[in-house]
């Protein structure tokens, strides 16, 4: 860039500015007006909007006694998942007896697992035997399987 181009962009600049701020400061002021006829908003005009919009208005008190509500709710959860986590937990090395009867389709068989809390996931059970090539393998049958056993020695206790 020459030193007549970097001049000239510079006067643009400074031109640009100026006419913004004019404009800004000669409408107004800058202050934002309530609606287009400049006129203040009511009571009522929130009131309806709030309606309008399925929306509510709450004192600053009663929000914060929600939150503190909100608080207790998810420590009083959390403390219950944690017990029936134990519970699981000793369900874990429990045994389910499994019958897969003919024709039962491999999705079937892992929400049955899943249900029955003896895989984490049937999604994972499917995608174990797919990825292994053990779909046609499975057999009809009575089976015991030990809860949080590992995908591979289940599905070699349902295809012997």
């Amino acid at each position: 860039m020459t030193r007549q181009s970097v001049q000239a962009f510079a006067g643009g600049m400074i031109l640009a500015t100026a006419v913004l701020a004019g404009t800004f400061y000669m409408t107004g002021g800058g202050n934002a007006e309530a609606s287009k006829n400049g006129q203040k908003v009511s009571e009522a005009d929130v009131k309806a909007y709030l309606k309008d919009n399925e929306q509510v208005s709450l004192k600053r008190a009663d929000y914060q006694e929600l939150l503190q509500y909100k608080e207790k709710s998810l420590k009083h959860d959390d403390a219950s998942q944690d017990d029936n986590s134990a519970a699981d937990e000793a369900k874990k090395g429990s045994k389910y007896k499994l019958e897969i009867k003919k024709g039962m389709s491999t999705e079937e068989v892992a929400d049955i697992l899943e249900k029955e809390k003896v895989v984490t996931s049937a999604d994972d059970f499917k995608d174990y035997v797919k990825d292994a090539g053990y779909e046609s393998k499975i057999r009809a049958g009575k089976y015991e399987l030990k809860r949080g056993s590992s995908l591979k020695s289940i599905l070699k206790t349902l295809s012997r």
